[in-house]
């Protein structure tokens, strides 16, 4: 990171139950099935939940049976993130107002799913966030638009264009990314020995 502070940087806390909703969406990825299992005694057993989680993630750690463990009434397990938040996707679409979302995981995926619930307005008072497992970071290159999620340097080689970028501390909601600009733009190639030791 280069600077410390930086407001724009996602805040996350631990998953709690917000007794305000009429109907609770829990969505994990990876790592994410721990605040899943911490927080399922904290339940109870009148509260209106559905759980979508996925054991795909950056690090490997796949905890299904774990999750599935927990005696969850209401739980889909998917194979792929992508195939989680098609699901988050359609829930929200039919959705009521009382809705509480619960999103746990890697800040990736995290990101993504704010993303979808955006879409369908959900405040700041309705959503909560647990970062689990890889402090990789998602990278959104200015440049040519591509992203990349397994960024944990400072400097990275764009998968997209090929271009050197600095990470930014700067995280843009929309995008749910840091900003990657182009490192060496006053003397272009002048950084492929430094990118061979971060990559």
């Amino acid at each position: 990171m280069l600077v410390t502070n930086v407001k724009s940087r996602p805040q996350y806390q631990q998953l709690r139950f917000d007794a305000s909703g009429r109907f609770h969406l829990f969505i994990g990825q990876g790592e994410g099935g721990l605040a899943f299992q911490r927080v399922r005694p904290e339940l109870p057993d009148s509260a209106e939940i559905s759980v979508i989680y996925t054991g795909e993630s950056l690090t490997g750690c796949d905890l299904s049976e774990e999750v599935s463990g927990c005696g969850w009434r209401q739980l889909t397990l998917l194979p792929t993130q992508v195939d989680a938040l098609q699901l988050l996707d359609e829930v929200l679409a039919k959705s009521v107002m009382g809705i509480r979302l619960y999103v746990a995981g890697s800040e990736g995926f995290i990101g993504v799913a704010e993303q979808v619930a955006a879409r369908y307005n959900l405040q700041s008072d309705e959503l909560q966030r647990e970062h689990q497992g890889s402090s990789a970071r998602r990278v959104y290159c200015v440049h040519c638009q591509t992203s990349r999620d397994d960024v944990t340097t400072n400097i990275v080689v764009c998968r997209g264009c090929g271009r050197h970028l600095l990470v930014r501390d700067h995280y843009s909601r929309r995008l749910a990314a840091f900003m990657g600009v182009m490192a060496d733009a006053e003397a272009p190639g002048c950084l492929p020995e430094l990118c061979e030791v971060y990559e």
